[in-house]
């Protein structure tokens, strides 16, 4: 079946998606890449301003590398990129890439809003291509469970852009918490200070429209979701994270680098309930803060029963009780905190873990284990060098649980029992309709 022929198609792939257990699609490890590039890998950048930029810069700098093409809406970002990379096409329209020059890529990076991310991807799927996608992996968790389906069944190498978890920090955080040095896990704390001025969030849409600028395809902006006039500043290039159509707010945004480390380090996988205990969206932005309560099935890193882990966003951090039970008197804006039965581990992508209460473990020897480029771990998969260790399969799991607390923020100070196996919430099927996209008509989609 072609995945782009119509609306129709898409949502029968998301409905399968619905019956596939998250253990089964987004579990680990990870089923073997059947498929892998000999010789030099020919590369085409879809979305190249902004981390697109950086993206293109990183995979580029690969010794094995060819840009063979790019592709963004705005034409400025494009030139831009051309400049670069003179013997690459040029695209305004990743569609008409792909039909120009299916045959003539091997690999390609999706660095677009998040409302993008799965119609492209799995079209690059379909085609047989290697797939380097930003996070989160997509916006809604039918499209995440539908593009660890695409890439099982493609047999090729993905990887999603969460480039902290190769960094030092985590990778030594994470050799730190396999020694077990605070015991069984009962409780986890993960916070961000977005989205605070970073983009705008409890906004409603401003009325009226403004001109569109001559470098921009605001139709093809657009893409799948819904038809609205453009405005200046309030979309493009940035500011789209914070509204419903586009973007996934600051969990969708943040989480996928700071939950990192929670559903890696503690073998997470699906939760069985959650709540949000903040603010609703109001119809167009999510809220300018939100604290969701995860409970997750004991394993064999936790202890006391169910593991209780939360998340805070807008400038919120861990209960400041718990932080002056552990003598933490500074903590950073950003990270992760493990409360265990020996103490509490903490972990941020920038700097070296610490272990509290710090008078207790003063003597503790950090392990340091040196980072990797993410992005050449990726390039080095795809010619048969090792494997990703951000593919999707793993992605679809953890963008799965950041979009389940999105999902929370629309039924506050509720509890939802959670069926992973069946993708639905049994209590609340109003719940079961944020996990689908709606996607604009006329558009042939993935």
């Amino acid at each position: 079946m072609n995945l782009l022929s119509s609306r129709r198609s898409f949502l029968k792939l998301g409905a399968s998606a619905a019956l596939v257990p998250l253990a089964a699609c987004a579990g680990l490890p990870a089923a073997a890449p059947r498929r892998r590039v000999q010789g030099r890998l020919r590369h085409a950048g879809i979305g190249v301003g902004g981390m697109g930029a950086e993206d293109l810069k990183q995979i580029s700098q690969h010794p094995e590398v060819d840009i063979v093409a790019l592709c963004d809406v705005d034409e400025g970002r494009l030139r831009a990129a051309a400049e670069r990379h003179p013997g690459a096409k040029l695209f305004r329209d990743w569609r008409e890439l792909f039909r120009v020059m299916a045959d003539e890529i091997d690999s390609v990076h999706v660095t677009t809003p998040d409302h993008m991310h799965a119609p492209i991807g799995l079209r690059a799927l379909e085609l047989g291509k290697h797939v380097y996608c930003q996070k989160p992996l997509t916006r809604t968790v039918s499209e995440a469970r539908a593009m660890a389906r695409a890439a099982r069944s493609a047999g090729v190498v993905t990887q999603m852009g969460i480039q902290n978890r190769s960094n030092a920090p985590y990778r030594s955080a994470h050799e730190l918490f396999r020694r077990r040095p605070v015991g069984d896990i009962y409780e986890v704390h993960v916070w961000t200070d977005r989205p605070n001025g970073w983009w705008p969030q409890g906004a409603d849409r401003l009325p009226g429209a403004d001109p569109i600028p001559a470098a921009l395809d605001w139709d093809l902006w657009l893409g799948v979701a819904p038809e609205r006039p453009y405005k200046e500043g309030q979309y493009h290039p940035f500011a789209w994270r914070g509204w419903l159509d586009f973007g996934t707010g600051a969990q969708g945004d943040m989480a996928c680098h700071l939950m990192d480390p929670a559903v890696r380090f503690l073998e997470l996988d699906a939760p069985t309930r959650l709540r949000s205990d903040g603010p609703t969206p109001n119809g167009e932005t999510y809220p300018l803060w939100s604290t969701v309560h995860y409970e997750f099935p004991a394993n064999r890193w936790t202890t006391r029963g169910p593991l209780q882990l939360t998340w805070h966003d807008g400038g919120r951090k861990a209960p400041q009780q718990l932080l002056d039970d552990l003598g933490i008197a500074e903590i950073p804006a950003n990270g992760c905190l493990f409360v265990g039965t020996e103490g509490a581990l903490f972990a941020d992508p920038y700097s070296t873990a610490q272990l509290f209460p710090a008078a207790k473990f003063a003597d503790y020897e950090l392990p340091q284990v040196p980072a990797l480029n993410h992005w050449f771990v990726w390039v080095d998969a795809c010619r048969g060098e090792g494997e990703a260790n951000a593919s999707f399969d793993y992605a679809a799991k953890l963008t799965e649980v950041a979009l389940l607390g999105n999902v929370a923020l629309a039924f506050p100070h509720e509890t939802l029992a959670w069926d992973g196996a069946g993708m639905r919430f049994p209590a609340r099927p109003e719940a079961d309709a944020l996990l689908r996209p709606t996607y604009r008509a006329g558009w042939e989609l993935a």
